[in-house]
């Protein structure tokens, strides 16, 4: 069984208002009137290897009821072994390297980001 994790942003810095952190972008992948479901993603513009297979690409969170805390849904790297992406959790090591990651960058720019 999967447990959920969260991204928890400061007050001062919701997500969507950000646009771009760093060698993140921020996107709305739900449309942006739609304020029932909220989901975004987190994709990297600058190719990094988290290991010597993987890349990360993109994070995907929704908003969920409790202000500030987005639900993480996916992260997705890709693999240059099989030549796809592969989806990975936070329940894997590589996921929380990949959220670990984006926190460092978020906090260089001042975006207060927490992982729950």
């Amino acid at each position: 069984m999967t447990t959920l994790h969260y991204l928890e942003f400061h007050p001062a810095d919701n997500p969507m208002y950000l646009k771009k952190v760093g060698n993140w972008v921020l996107t709305f992948l739900s449309p942006r009137d739609d304020l029932t479901h909220i989901q975004l993603a987190i994709t990297s513009v600058l190719p990094r290897q988290l290991s010597e297979n993987l890349q990360p690409l993109r994070v995907i969170i929704d908003q969920t009821e409790i202000e500030n805390r987005w639900l993480i849904q996916q992260i997705i790297c890709y693999d240059s072994t099989q030549g796809k992406d592969e989806i990975l959790s936070c329940d894997d090591a590589m996921g929380i390297k990949v959220i670990k990651n984006i926190m460092q960058e978020f906090n260089k720019y001042d975006v207060e980001l927490n992982l729950i």
